[in-house]
Order: C-alpha cells, then sequence, then structure tokens
C-alpha cells in the first residue's frame, strides 16, 4: 500500500513513544515516576467541572456547535484579554480552538501555500516544525541560545530565507527553556514581521505560569496594527490537558482563514467543554497565584536537588519546565535511558526539540513534590 511519503518519514510523537515505555514497565511490576510531560498533577477547580456538569442540561447540547466557538465564551475571552492585557478584541479577531496544538497545526494552510518557509526555534515544541512539514511546508529553524538567555536573534534570519517566510512561531514562555520575553524583545520581532510580510505567531500556552510578583504579557500590547496572532491555552493553568480546548486571536484577515480551515476539517468543541472554559476564565486571582505558588514551591526544592547532583540547569521561574544539562561523559540518550533503567524516572531528552537540544534535558515540575523529589535524591552525584 502506498502512502504520503510526508507520513512515511513521519516518526510516532516522542510522547506517545514515552507512554508505551511507561506502559510497559508498569506492566512489568517496575516503579515510573512520570517527569516528562508537561500534564499537570492538580485537580480541576470546582466551578469548573460544575459548568461542565451543568452544560449536559443546556438544550442541544449535543449538537453540533458554533464553528468558530460560543458567543458566551468568546465574549469572556475578549473580557479576558482586556482585563489581563488592556488589549481591545472583537469577536472576529476571535476564535475557539479544539487545543491550541490544534490551532497551531490549523493556522499553517491558513497562511502558507505548499513550498512557503515558517520560522521555528529550536530547541522549540516540535509540532511547529512537525506540522509544517506535514502541510507541505519548509520549517527554517531560528537557534534559540543559552547564552542569549533563549532569545531569538533575528540577524540569523538569512535575506534569502525571510523573504521566503510566510509565518514565523514563537513561544514565550517558552517550552522547553522556561526563557521570558519582554515588550522590547516582542516591539523588535513585531516590527521586523511587519517589515518582511510575515505572519507572527506566538504559542503563549504558559502564559501565566510566571511568578507572582510579575504581569503576564501578550504580544498583542506591543501590536498596533494587530497583525499577529496568539494562541492561548486552557491546558496548564487550568489543569485541563484532557479537555482539548484553547483559543487564538488577534488578525481577523487571519482568523477567518484560520475558521475557514477549520470548519473544513473540525466541526467545533462540544458545549459543556466550552461552557467549563468560560468557567475557568472567571476563576480569581487568588486561584491562579495559588497554581503560580505550587510551581514556584516545587521548581525551588528540585533546584537545591539538582545543584547537589551537580546538575546544572537554566534558571528561570516561569513555566513548570527546567531545562537542564546532560552531565558530562553522557549523550542525552545514554543518560535519559540510564535514569529510566536505574531509576524508573522518566524526563524528556532535549534531542525531541530539535538539534539544539541535543545535550539537555527537560523535567516537568507536573508530579506532587514529594514523590519528585525521591525520585531526584536517588540520583548519582555526576562530575
Amino acid at each position: 500500500m502506498k502512502i504520503n511519503n510526508r507520513i512515511s518519514n513521519l516518526q510516532q510523537y516522542h510522547f506517545k513513544i514515552l507512554d508505551e515505555i511507561k506502559k510497559k514497565r508498569k506492566e512489568d511490576g517496575k516503579v515510573v515516576v512520570d517527569l516528562s510531560i508537561g500534564d499537570p498533577d492538580l485537580g480541576v477547580h470546582p466551578n469548573i467541572l460544575k459548568a461542565l456538569v451543568d452544560g449536559f442540561n443546556i438544550e442541544g447540547f449535543n449538537k453540533y456547535p458554533p464553528y468558530d466557538g460560543t458567543l458566551e465564551l468568546k465574549k469572556e475571552v475578549i473580557r479576558h484579554y482586556k482585563d489581563t492585557f488592556n488589549v481591545e478584541l472583537t469577536l472576529d479577531e476571535v476564535i475557539i480552538l479544539i487545543g491550541s496544538k490544534e490551532g497551531i497545526s490549523s493556522i499553517i494552510p491558513a497562511v502558507c501555500d505548499i513550498g512557503d518557509i515558517v520560522l521555528v526555534p529550536e530547541p522549540g515544541y516540535p509540532v511547529y516544525s512537525i506540522a509544517s512539514n506535514l502541510w507541505g511546508c519548509i520549517p527554517h529553524t531560528i537557534p534559540l541560545k543559552e547564552n542569549k538567555r533563549y532569545l531569538m536573534e533575528l540577524k540569523e534570519i538569512p535575506e534569502n530565507i525571510s523573504s521566503k517566510a510566510k509565518l514565523f512561531f514563537i513561544n514565550y514562555p517558552n517550552n522547553p527553556t522556561g526563557a521570558t520575553g519582554n515588550g522590547e524583545f516582542f516591539k523588535e520581532i513585531i516590527a521586523y514581521c511587519s517589515e518582511k510580510n510575515i505572519i507572527l505567531c506566538n504559542d503563549a500556552a504558559y502564559n501565566e505560569i510566571i511568578p507572582l510578583e510579575e504581569k503576564p504579557i501578550s504580544i498583542l500590547q506591543f501590536d498596533e496594527e494587530k497583525k499577529s496572532i496568539e494562541f492561548g491555552s486552557f491546558s496548564k493553568l487550568y489543569n485541563m490537558t484532557g479537555f482539548r480546548i484553547g483559543y487564538a486571536v488577534g488578525a481577523s484577515e487571519v482568523i477567518n482563514a484560520l475558521s475557514k480551515i477549520k470548519s473544513n476539517l473540525d466541526s467545533g468543541q462540544f458545549i459543556p467543554i466550552q461552557k467549563a472554559a468560560h468557567a475557568s476564565l472567571k476563576l480569581d486571582e487568588e486561584y491562579k497565584n495559588n497554581i503560580k505558588r505550587t510551581y514556584a514551591t516545587r521548581r525551588s526544592e528540585v533546584e537545591k536537588i539538582l545543584k547537589e547532583k551537580n546538575i546544572k540547569f537554566f534558571s528561570t521561574n516561569a513555566t513548570f519546565y527546567i531545562w537542564c544539562r546532560t552531565p558530562k561523559d553522557y549523550t542525552t540518550y545514554e543518560f535519559c535511558s540510564e535514569l529510566i533503567d536505574k531509576h524508573g524516572i522518566v524526563v524528556t531528552p532535549g534531542s525531541v526539540f530539535g538539534d539544539l537540544g541535543y545535550d539537555y534535558f527537560r523535567i516537568s515540575l507536573t508530579n506532587d513534590i514529594e514523590t519528585t523529589k525521591n525520585a531526584l535524591l536517588m540520583l548519582d552525584k555526576y562530575n
């Protein structure tokens, strides 16, 4: 049977492979401490669950939802952007997604033709490059360097590449590194994309997992002409990874094109799930602060152990990841394999995020702190 060449060259998504490894160990009665995927262990707020259940009492809850999302949820996203970022949005600048991962993929054919270049960060969320290839586009990686605090340098993009680029993915706060951008950084990239006629997309999945004393920022605060797109997620802050819901906001022309793609490929998200997302945006600041405190405490405790074990890491307070250097005398694959085989600890090899991720691995802080600490304390002290 002949399969699409792009599929033939596609590997299984790394976290699906890890799931198989974890499943096999559990079947064999072995310990598994999962510090790999960013899937929060924290509970879902009762208000979110109540809204989900109440959604089943809505007349027509079982019917097709609006393709672009319910009016109620879109209006709540608009309110959220006004109150949080002082950014004014209109209904035609908002679309509800079946998770931001789906939107990141769907925006590529909405903007690009086959053979167009898509600018992507490396190390970076693998979906940017994978989806670009699947849609027949050419991902061009922009190196993120530790000595530049993983903030991309636009001078790294050759003119013959930027002139052919249609789409530019950035991701701050950043996965896997935890790096953060500021207003000046965003202004520079917005100006660059405006000059080059490139659509800028910020994947803001971790936008509010930041220190208590800091305010979240949106690229739309710095984009007066509103030519950019920002993806938002309910998965990380609200512990709703399995709900599969997110949104995109920004340039109305791009949102409209994204809507056309989605209306031909999917039929929107289940109405009770949209009700749950609506309830999440109405939670007070104390809820968010508790989440931030939890991850800050976990980070502090884990960093102490990493220092004891001579494992170097990138210092940041954003996202719920720690980006670590592989100890000397190990390849990343050897080290991550040893952690699984010797201690049952599963981390994410940096190579998952591109070639510049070799010599690194990522720890996720999405397991309870005692389990995480007890696991990491078993590690050797490295040179």
